[in-house]
């Protein structure tokens, strides 16, 4: 508990500025020419004729992957911030 008290408010704000700003970065995205054409293009599941049929295990697994990455990567990004910030804050 000690160590979740020490500077949580840096901390805190780290996250938070690193999700604003990923999240600004998605919507950006959203905008753009390219997702446009990915939007009304669609996507398809196969032809109907049993080919291109997605595993049944990957119903399982594609979920952890998606939430590993929208909740892993902004992870990785405030750490990596943070440690930059700590290197640049140890040589002041």
């Amino acid at each position: 508990m000690k160590y979740l008290q020490y500077q949580w408010k840096s901390r805190l704000f780290y996250v938070l500025a690193i999700s604003i700003l990923v999240s600004m970065m998605l919507v950006s995205l959203e905008w753009t020419s390219w997702a446009e054409q990915i939007n009304m293009q669609g996507f398809t599941h196969g032809d109907g004729e049993g080919k291109g049929k997605m595993p049944s295990i990957l119903r399982y697994i594609l979920p952890f992957v998606k939430e590993l990455i929208l909740i892993g990567v902004p992870m990785l990004l405030t750490l990596a911030v943070a440690k930059v910030i700590g290197r640049f804050s140890k040589r002041k």
